[in-house]
């Protein structure tokens, strides 16, 4: 990912910005298991681009999702 300090401008991340990077980290790790249901995994994956809209909106990442 990115710069766990700094957001893309340069900015420091907040507390919330570090719990939204946090957040999206694990579903990203949730969305790419095959242990896990079929419904657990596409949930996963939505959850996952809503979080990383919020993300990319506030300039926290520069990755595609990358998920189907």
């Amino acid at each position: 990912m990115t710069n766990h300090d700094k957001d893309l401008l340069g900015n420091p991340l907040s507390k919330d910005d570090k719990e939204l990077l946090e957040l999206y980290a694990r579903l990203k790790a949730l969305a790419v298991r095959t242990d896990l249901p079929p419904v657990v995994t596409a949930n996963a994956k939505q959850a996952m681009v809503m979080l990383w809209n919020a993300c990319n909106d506030l300039a926290l990442i520069a990755e595609e999702p990358g998920c189907d």
